[in-house]
This record gives structure tokens, C-alpha cells and sequence, in this order.
């Protein structure tokens, strides 16, 4: 039950908001309208089941459900869902036995949904359709209107009879390998009462079908965990068969060999471990918030296996969203998921010492409550934990996520009362408080999303009949659009985000304001040692998107539910349990779109992008419904309804972009199956995409900087914080020691994860050694390191490093013969120039700790040696000299002028000091013959070389090669000039075009001396071509029009 934080899988919570609200429903009426006409002059008295499929928006095929099992007919909450509200749109008389409301429906399961106990409900129906020969056969169509039709006064019969099964449970996956299975006779909706013989069940646990009286619990147990397919056989007093199946994931670790008891105990029971050495109390708090107390599992892990605390690690989980199911009573997070991060961190210190200590995981019953009444909790439990534990070991307290907010409340709480009081029962006894990835500051949903969620919500259908409203896409996996309603309204959701949509689309952040300022108000425990860790990049580096990239996007054809699918991808483990996941966990990929309903038709058009550049109010979310109605397909022509069901826009309201910056990321289901997915879906014509992360709690508000009471600005999201160089107030962080998420990669990580070098700094936190503590500083491996020092070098400079570390290594890997390097194995190192040396020098460094902590990272830096060194260029083509052109160009062609420190370049007539205009500053065209002389200058000197136009044009004639036409827009030639002057046989020739700043344009092979090439689409101006022969370079000017 726990830590909602996508997760790392978990996204989160998506929403909450700040004031108490009415929902308000927006409800689309055009379908009820256009149908009602269509069928008005029907006498509707003659359809038998009062059920028309054909008058029904259809959210599921109820021929696909017909009692035949197929691997396109499995069937889960949401599947049910539409073949229920599919029944409600299709009545043609409001008086349709068993058929209730959607909320009823909805409220007669959840009252009966107990932990360990999964109830089933089920239906039966038959219904109407036209048959596939009505039109003017046994129907007549005037304009667009049905008609009955007589024959000789005889009325002719249009429907065919059909019927529908569907049985499913609530929930899709079941963390326990022992059950209790119910089918109450309330749950079994059916308009034919009389018809039903009996119901039998085969639960795959080898016993076969097994018949199941209304109300009657079976047990049911599996000796190993896995994908189970329950089968449902539906007997009819006229003994005829149907079938239904569903699946259910078991997800539970397989016991050892042991005699120990497996049932929970209150605090007032002796300890009782179950088959895996867990003791499981069910804890009540007695202190209220509100009116009202909470309630908890406590997971206790012995150190000794002996039943006694002596040295107590209380770990509070965060948010659990509750989707998993009531019939999960450890919710989405338990202990065993807390022991598998710090496995999978590929730490030794760390689980070496988690099992020195008496480890007490508290599983809220409500995770998504006020903090403060979960605070209360585990207060309880800290007074509780001190007055059974032996020894005056002192206890640590880990909160993760959400919980680490709660604890930090706690702790300072009873502080608080403690010092009011003076009744040491509020003595906390704590030494230790540790933060793990927490929202001190609030938590990150990306408002798209939230955008999407409220959409979704707000959005209904009027049923033809006008007297029921249903949510356009109320089913998905098995979680209703509901259920995210009532997600979305918790006090928990609406305390913790830093930005909540609100149920009239605009954005109330009041209630979560008010909880931060009541907890800034509250400080921190005084009597603790704070620490806390982040999962952001150590290097600030951003999340692998830009601001205002797309988030997700769905564009094609499909059953609404889909879209609700889409949603659960991006809530704390919503994905695991969303229909798109289940298509993948089943293997059964046409569940992703199931069986499109035959005469129904919905377009669905939704995209959603990051948030833009801070302060931006770019467009971030759009969706659109249409929905089309065809009766009669085989004959297509008519009547056809569609009408557009809805279509919203919204846009950033400005701000910082937290989707985008460094931070703990929530991680979705996309990221494991995303591509085969994407695939899957384009081979229903549907484009479907989705990110594979987003920050969920930005690093500042894991390290709380600036205490939450200093506005931050964009650069604060992206400073390397490190606690061996702290950020200094006001924007310093409360905690006395920190870490961030260091990685060869340099990327954020998932949502309270561990890795080797947090779990590392963690076990020394734990160790009980004072002084044996990490200030965690990798930051100069970084990307933006750089070996600090001088670009141009004219005689000796001295290099830095950027960083203090244990490790240096100077090399010359470019240039050695150029210059003198002393100071190896130190931070600095000094270069001497050697004598008449000039050219390109690369100074390279490996530095670090040679793997002790952070590794090494190696860097370079390329220094000028000496005055510029530079050759020109004669681009020469007939007429001449008009449109010749003659630039200084680098002697070396990876350094630029301005990496030679090059501060000017002048051109000037040979013995006279009138200098020629050129038209940029390293060419010039000559207008006639002329001489002229070039001096290039840096800080080490000058340099000039004299030019004779003249000569040049001269010798201009030598080049192998002519190229025309010249000037050019399109195709240009390249031909042998002379055909008794050729290159040698065999050479290697290709050519190469410059712009006039050197940037490469394009590249072309020349065989048999020949070859073309295009300068189609390239900006007017002078271009230069290099052919390069062997190792020989001719050079020709071409000027593009």
C-alpha cells in the first residue's frame, strides 16, 4: 500500500485539488436526440426483451460475449462494465429487470469487496437486434426513419434474439496465494430468472468446474503463483451451455517448508510469524484528526527471529492509491517490496544492514488519507514500537515518498507535545530520521494528464431513453473512471501535488498549500539526525525530453475504454492493472482493442505534451470524441448518426516546467513494453505513443531547499546539489547530511529506488558509527566538467583541474612534440611552448577516485600554441578576376580562427596601407589584378602571408577538373578539363562542398572523372568545392543563385 510515486512505477496519483467540490458533469445529448428520431415511428411495445442493440451506443460487442470462449472474449471489470452500460443504452423501456443505474451498480459491488475475499458478479441477458435483412424486407426506411412494415395487415417481424454471459472478478491481480471466492445473488444481474439451471467454476487449480451456489464462499488455494484463467459454465434449464472466462494474476511468493502461521494479529496478540518469518499486526490509531483515526498493517521482520524489537527501523510507506483492490490488504507496496529495492540496488552494505535491525514497515489502510491523520498513525506506532522493545537502543525512522513527509511530521509532532506536556510517552526516542525522495515541496503529475483525467471524468452520455447519464469511458482494466474520480478527491492526492486541476479545469491549489505551510510551520525534529535522498541526477541533468515534447498521444478508432487505459499507464501502478498491461501480462494482444462493436464507430483524438519553458502558456492538452452509428451495416448507405461526444483544449497557465526537470521520475509500464505496444496498436490503424517517464518529485522538494519558504526560480531546479559543498540560505536545505542519484548514465532515477552508491551512503548512515558518514560529491564527473585554464598558449601557462580528487593523470595525446608538461599526478599541470613550435596542442586528464566512490572521467581541452598560422584560397572561375574570391583559411582544419585566438584579419594592397573591403572578414573579392597582403593576429603575435592575383589566375589552369554551369541553381558537372592531363590511374577521388564558413553541404563520388551533383534548396552565395585526389586537394569556387 504504498508509495505512490510512479514508482518508479509509479506516476502518481494524479491529482488533487483544494476545495471541497460538487463534481459537475457535462453530458452529451446529441446521440439521444439523433437516435430518437431515427426510431421514432417504431412501436418499440414490439421488441420482446425491451433491449435493441441497434438503439444503443455500444461500448462493447455483446455478440462477442454470446457464451463461446475465444481469446478476443476474456473478460475483467471494465470489459463487464461496457457489456452493462451497453444493456443500459440498448432499453427501449426503462423497466428491464435487474438493469439499475451505473452508480448503483457500482456501489452494490464496492459494499461487498472485503480483503481476502474476492466477490464475483455476473450477468445473463437476452436482448434484440434487427436482423440482417430487415431493410425492406421486414422494415422500411423513409428518409432516414425506421418504420414497421405490414403485409396484408400482418406486422413483420424484425428482430433476432441473442443472448450475452459475462462472470468477472473485481481485480486483476491478487497478492496472496489463498482465497475466499463469492457470487452473491445481488451481484447476478439476468432478465431471465427462470431460465438459469446453475453456475459452476473452474478456478485452474486442478479441481476442475465446480458448482457455486449464489452467496456460498468457496475456498480456493494454489501451490504456485502465475497467471490463472478462471472458467465460468452458465447451465440453462433447456440444458444448454455457456461459457465466460476471466484471468487473475497471483502474485505471490511461493512459502518455504514451515509450520508457522500465516493469520494477522492485533498488538494485544502474542507474536506470530508467518511461513516468511513476518510478523503482520493490524494496528488502530487512537489519536484523531478530524474526528476520525486511521488504521495500519505492520509488517515486523525480526532481526533475530525471535519475536523481540531491540533495535527498531520504522519504515512509513507513501502513497497507496488503493486501485490494486480492497482484496489486497497490503495494498500496492509491502515490506517484501521495500527488501526487493535494496536487493536489486546491488549494495552489500546495504542489506548487511538492514539486518541488524528489527525492521517495522508500516502498511497505511488508507494511503491516500490527510497526512496528518496518517502522521497521528505513526505516532501510535512509535509509542507502541518503545513500549514492547528491549534494550535503549534508539530507533530510526525511514519515510518514503509521501511517508517521509508523514514521519518528518510525526517526529517534530511529538516533539512538540512532549515539550507541552511533559508525558515522555511522547518521547520518540528516535536518533535518526531519514528522508527518502520525499515532496517536501509537493509532488509533480504533468497538468496534461491531469487535463486528461478530469476530461475523462466530466464527460457523459445521455442513454436514448433520457433518463440515465453514463461516463463516456467508465471502464478500463479494472478500474472505473470512478474510482480515479474518487482518487483525484482524496486529502492525501490534493495535499500533495504542487499543481492540481481541479473539477472545473482550473488549477486550485489551496488545499496543498495550506498542508505546506502547516508543515513549514512545523519544521523538522530537533532531537534527530536529518538525512535525506534523492533520486535526481547528481548532475542536475534534465529528464530525456524538452519542455513541451509530447507526453502521450491517441489518435484512431476504438472502444472508449481505451482511453481510461491510457490514463491508469500514468498513475502509480495504475499501469499494472490498466487493459493495455493486461493484453501483455495475458499474451493476448487483440484485448488491447478487443472486438470494435460492429455498427459503432468512435474516433478518439488525445494528445498531451510536457509543460512548455518556464513561464510559458503553450498549448499542453487536446481531445476529441466523435462517434458514428451505422444501422444495417451490410448496406452502409443509411441512416448513419455521428455526432461529435466532446472536445477540449487547454494550455499551460505559465510557471516553472516541472515535468521536464531533474528529479525522481516515475516510470510507466510503457518503458517494458511501449514498442511492441505502439506496434500492436498501429495494426488496428491506431497511433498510440506514450513517454516512458516524467519527474515526479522534483529534486529541491526532496532536499527541501530553502525550508519551503523561498521562491525558486528556474536555475534552482538545476544546481548540482551536493552535501560536501551545501547550498548556503537562503536557499540551503534542512538536512544535515544528503544524496542525490549518482550514475554512469548521469540520468534521474526512479522513484525511491536504490542504487549501489545511495545504498552504500545509506549503510554507513546506519551503522551507529558517528563519524562514519558519506558527503556525497561526484559532481566533477559531471558533463559540464572542464579543465580550467588558458585557450591560447604563447609561451607557459598552468592548467587546473575542476574538481578536488585523489586521482590525477595529465597527458598529451595531440601536439607533444610542440610543448614541455610537468605537474603529472597533481591538480595542476603547467605547459611550456618549445622553441619556434606552432599548431594544435590537446591536453587530456583522467581524474577521480579511481573507483572508490564516483570512478574517473576523462577530459580534454585543445590549446592554440604560437601566432596564427593560416594558408588562402583562390576560388577562380571565368570571367575573370570579377568573380574571384580569396580567403584565409585555418592550416589546420579541426581549429577554428577563433580557437586560434585570432582577434583580426586584415587585407591590404602590397606596399600601401589601403585596406581592402572584403564582404565578411577572412574573404575578399579583387576587382582587378592586383597584390595584396594578409595578416592574421593573436595574442602570441602575427602572422602574414602576400598574395598575387595575377599569378593565381595563372596558374588556375592546372586544376584536373571544370565544373559547370557556374553560376548555378540546380545540377552541377564535374568533368575532366584536359584529357591528356589526368589524374594518376587508380587514385581515389571524391569531392566535398563547403559554405563559406566551412560547414560541410554535401559529398559526391566521381568515377571515370566524372560525377553531379545538386545545389537544389542551398542559400544564395559563394560555395566552395574540394576535390580530393590521393592526398592532393583542388579547390573550386561556385556560386549558387
Amino acid at each position: 500500500m504504498n508509495k505512490l510515486l510512479f514508482f518508479s512505477k509509479g506516476l502518481l496519483l494524479l491529482c488533487l485539488f483544494a476545495t471541497q467540490f460538487v463534481t459537475a458533469q457535462t453530458v452529451s445529448t446529441d446521440y439521444a436526440t439523433q437516435i430518437n428520431s431515427t426510431f421514432s415511428n417504431l412501436d418499440k411495445t414490439r421488441i420482446p426483451h425491451k433491449l435493441l442493440v441497434d438503439y444503443a451506443m455500444e461500448f462493447e460487442e455483446l455478440s462477442n460475449f454470446n457464451g463461446v470462449l475465444t481469446s478476443n472474449n476474456i473478460t475483467n471489470k471494465g470489459t463487464y462494465t461496457g457489456i452493462y452500460n451497453t444493456l443500459l443504452m440498448a432499453r427501449v423501456n426503462a423497466n428491464v429487470t435487474g438493469l439499475v443505474n451505473p452508480t448503483i451498480f457500482k456501489n452494490n459491488w464496492d459494499n461487498l469487496r472485503q480483503t481476502n475475499k474476492i466477490v464475483l458478479s455476473g450477468l445473463y441477458y437476452k436482448y434484440n437486434e434487427f436482423k440482417p435483412n430487415a431493410p425492406n424486407n421486414t422494415i422500411t426506411i423513409t428518409n432516414g426513419k425506421l418504420y414497421d412494415k405490414f403485409v396484408g395487415g400482418i406486422w413483420q417481424n424484425p428482430y433476432d434474439e441473442k443472448q450475452v454471459f459475462a462472470v468477472t472478478a473485481p481485480i486483476v491481480k491478487y497478492n496472496s496465494l489463498s482465497m475466499q471466492v463469492q457470487l452473491p445473488a445481488s451481484l447476478w444481474y439476468t432478465n431471465q430468472v427462470s431460465s438459469v439451471q446453475s453456475i459452476a467454476i473452474d478456478f485452474n487449480d486442478g479441481l476442475g468446474y465446480q458448482t457455486v451456489t449464489f452467496g456460498r464462499i468457496k475456498n480456493v488455494t494454489y501451490t504456485t503463483a502465475g497467471l490463472k484463467e478462471w472458467k465460468y459454465k452458465l447451465t440453462l434449464t433447456n440444458n444448454q451451455i455457456l461459457y465466460s472466462h476471466s484471468k487473475i494474476q497471483i502474485d505471490a511468493e511461493i512459502p518455504p517448508t514451515t509450520t508457522a502461521t500465516t493469520y494477522s494479529r492485533t498488538i494485544n496478540q502474542p507474536c506470530s510469524q508467518n511461513a516468511f518469518g513476518i510478523d503482520e499486526v493490524e494496528f488502530n490509531g487512537t489519536r484523531q484528526y478530524l474526528g476520525a483515526t486511521n488504521q495500519a498493517i505492520l509488517e515486523i521482520d525480526y532481526a533475530l527471529n525471535d519475536c523481540v524489537i531491540r533495535k527498531p527501523l520504522i519504515v512509513v510507506e507513501g502513497y497507496d492509491s488503493g486501485l490494486l483492490g480492497v482484496e489486497n490488504a497490503l495494498g500496492e507496496v509491502s515490506y517484501n517490496n521495500f527488501k526487493r529495492t535494496i536487493t536489486n540496488s546491488f549494495s552489500t552494505s546495504l542489506p548487511n544492514q538492514l539486518y541488524t535491525y528489527d525492521v517495522i514497515y508500516i502498511n497505511f489502510k488508507k494511503g491516500n488519507d490527510y497526512m496528518q491523520r496518517n502522521a497521528y498513525l505513526v505516532e501510535d506506532v512509535i509509542k507502541w514500537v518503545n513500549s514492547v522493545k528491549q534494550g535503549t537502543q534508539q530507533n530510526v525512522v525511514l519515510g518514503q515518498s509521501m511517508g517521509g513527509v508523514i514521519a518528518r511530521y510525526a517526529l517534530r509532532d511529538m516533539e512538540n507535545q512532549l515539550s507541552s506536556t511533559g508525558n515522555q510517552t511522547w518521547n520518540h526516542k528516535t536518533n535518526l530520521y531519514i528522508s527518502h525522495d520525499a515532496p517536501h515541496q509537493g509532488a509533480n503529475m504533468p497538468l496534461s494528464i491531469q487535463y486528461f483525467a478530469r476530461h475523462l471524468i466530466d464527460q457523459f452520455v445521455s442513454t436514448p431513453l433520457g433518463d440515465i447519464n453514463i461516463n463516456m469511458s467508465n471502464s478500463g482494466g479494472n478500474v472505473s473512471i470512478s474510482d480515479l474520480e474518487t482518487l483525484l478527491n482524496q486529502p492525501g492526492t490534493k495535499q500533495l501535488l504542487n499543481n492540481y486541476v481541479a473539477s472545473n479545469f482550473g488549477i486550485n491549489n489551496s488545499v496543498g498549500d495550506s498542508w505546506r505551510t502547516e508543515l513549514l510551520n512545523m519544521g523538522y525534529p530537533q532531537q534527530t539526525r536529518n538525512i535525506a535522498l534523492s533520486n535526481g541526477s547528481h548532475c542536475a541533468n534534465p529528464q530525456n525530453f524538452n519542455p513541451n515534447d509530447n507526453l502521450f498521444t491517441f489518435n484512431g478508432g476504438g472502444q472508449t475504454k481505451l482511453l481510461t487505459d491510457l490514463l491508469l499507464y500514468f498513475i502509480p501502478y495504475g499501469n499494472l492493472i490498466s487493459g493495455i498491461s493486461l493484453a501483455v501480462l495475458f499474451n493476448e494482444p487483440g484485448l488491447l482493442i478487443g472486438i470494435l462493436p460492429g455498427n459503432s464507430k468512435f474516433e478518439l483524438d488525445f494528445w498531451g505534451n510536457a509543460l512548455p519553458t518556464a513561464g510559458a502558456t503553450n498549448q499542453i492538452y487536446h481531445g476529441n470524441v466523435r462517434f458514428t452509428k451505422t444501422l444495417f451495416k451490410l448496406f452502409g448507405w443509411t441512416p448513419r448518426i455521428t455526432v461529435t461526444l466532446t472536445n477540449r483544449d487547454y494550455s499551460a497557465p505559465g510557471g516553472p516546467s516541472y515535468d521536464y526537470y531533474p528529479g525522481g521520475k516515475y516510470q510507466s509500464f510503457i518503458s517494458g513494453g511501449g514498442t511492441s505496444i505502439s506496434n500492436v496498436f498501429g495494426s488496428f490503424g491506431i497511433q498510440m505513443s506514450a513517454r516512458d517517464n516524467f519527474n515526479f518529485i522534483p529534486t529541491p522538494s526532496a532536499l527541501d531547499i530553502g525550508n519551503g519558504s523561498v521562491a525558486l526560480n528556474n536555475a534552482d531546479f538545476f544546481t548540482k546539489y551536493n552535501s560536501a559543498t551545501p547550498p548556503v540560505a537562503p536557499k540551503n536545505s534542512p538536512f544535515i547530511n544528503f544524496s542525490t542519484s549518482f550514475n554512469t548514465s548521469g540520468t534521474n532515477e526512479n522513484h525511491i529506488s536504490f542504487n549501489t552508491r545511495n545504498g552504500n551512503w545509506l549503510a554507513l548512515e546506519l551503522d551507529s558509527i558517528a563519524t562514519n558518514n558519506d558527503n556525497f560529491n561526484c559532481s566533477f564527473i559531471c558533463a559540464d566538467s572542464q579543465i580550467i585554464g588558458t585557450n591560447l598558449l604563447c609561451t607557459s601557462s598552468t592548467f587546473s583541474a575542476p574538481a578536488n580528487t585523489s586521482f590525477y593523470n595529465w597527458t598529451i595525446t595531440q601536439g607533444a612534440s610542440l610543448v614541455n608538461l610537468t605537474g603529472n599526478g597533481t591538480p595542476n599541470a603547467t605547459l611550456t611552448a618549445l622553441p619556434n613550435a606552432s599548431g594544435a596542442v590537446t591536453l587530456s586528464l583522467t581524474m577521480g577516485d579511481n573507483g572508490a566512490k564516483c570512478g574517473n572521467i576523462t577530459l580534454t581541452k585543445t590549446i592554440w600554441l604560437g601566432a596564427p598560422s593560416f594558408y588562402l584560397e583562390d576560388y577562380y572561375f571565368a570571367p575573370q578576376p570579377i568573380k574571384s574570391t580569396v580567403c584565409a583559411v585555418s592550416d589546420n582544419p579541426n581549429v577554428t580562427f577563433e580557437q586560434q585566438g585570432i582577434t583580426n584579419i586584415v587585407f591590404k594592397l602590397c606596399n600601401s596601407n589601403t585596406i581592402l573591403n572584403g564582404y565578411n572578414s577572412t574573404c575578399i573579392m579583387p576587382r582587378n589584378n592586383c597584390c595584396f597582403e594578409v595578416t592574421a593576429t593573436n595574442a602570441c603575435g602575427s602572422t602574414t602571408i602576400m598574395h598575387d592575383c595575377f599569378l593565381n589566375k595563372q596558374s588556375a589552369n592546372t586544376n584536373y577538373y571544370t565544373i559547370y554551369p557556374n553560376p548555378s541553381n540546380d545540377i552541377v558537372n564535374i568533368e575532366i578539363r584536359d584529357a591528356n592531363n589526368l589524374p594518376e590511374k587508380g587514385a581515389t577521388i571524391s569531392g566535398e562542398l563547403f559554405d563559406i564558413m566551412g560547414q560541410s553541404k554535401s559529398k559526391v563520388e566521381i568515377n571515370n572523372n566524372k560525377a553531379t551533383f545538386s545545389v537544389r534548396g542551398l542559400n544564395k552565395g559563394i560555395y566552395v568545392l574540394k576535390i580530393y585526389i590521393n592526398n592532393q586537394v583542388e579547390s573550386h569556387q561556385i556560386a549558387v543563385e
